[in-house]
């Protein structure tokens, strides 16, 4: 609209060309009015990029739990909603190293579900932790007696437990790579009967 009436007060008759010039000049009074209020309302209401970028960076920042955060949470959950903490703390596009080797994520959590059914008075025990970069290594251990069937096991009714190590590499508040070493051999051979039972403890020191 206002570049429309000062095309109009550009080419008005001689006879109106007095008001013409009062019309220009109250357009130019007014961008410069507009003018000086952008000026005054752009740095209230915008930053630059790099503040911008800034201020983003560090609500990205404050957004997802640190490395230890989501390890201990989702370690903490075996003693409580293993199911959910797994849906809440491992990607699904989670890339995973077992005991024997690359192994797929939904038998990671059934065979963790199977195994806590399977054992009256289940608890997990943190033993370390340990925060490299975006990598968290857990020592940890969990016991229960055998009550019910594990991986086609049946009831022994034995007290057995499980030792390793795990190392988990977390990317936006979720573990995106999962790497574990530990004793689950021998974890067999007592669910089985073949190892005295309690032959094997993990060191607390």
């Amino acid at each position: 609209m206002i570049f429309t009436k000062t095309r109009e007060a550009v080419t008005a008759p001689a006879a109106t060309a007095s008001a013409g010039r009062k019309k220009v000049l109250g357009v130019v009074a007014a961008l410069a009015a507009a003018g000086a209020l952008t000026a005054v309302a752009v740095p209230a209401a915008a930053q630059s990029p790099a503040s911008h970028a800034a201020s983003s960076a560090h609500s990205a920042h404050h957004h997802y739990l640190s490395p230890l955060q989501v390890a201990s949470a989702y370690y903490a959950s075996y003693n409580g909603d293993l199911a959910a903490g797994f849906d809440r703390y491992i990607s699904k596009d989670l890339v995973l190293h077992g005991f024997n080797g690359p192994e797929n994520r939904d038998d990671w959590i059934n065979g963790d579900l199977n195994i806590k059914a399977g054992l009256t008075g289940f608890k997990m025990t943190v033993l370390d932790q340990i925060v490299e970069g975006d990598k968290v290594v857990t020592r940890w251990s969990f016991a229960g007696r055998h009550t019910g069937t594990v991986f086609g096991i049946p009831a022994s009714g034995r007290d057995v437990q499980l030792s390793g190590i795990s190392i988990d590499r977390v990317i936006r508040g979720q573990s995106v790579e999962h790497w574990s070493e530990g004793n689950f051999g021998v974890f067999l051979d007592e669910l089985r009967g073949q190892t005295p039972p309690g032959t094997v403890h993990p060191s607390t020191k």
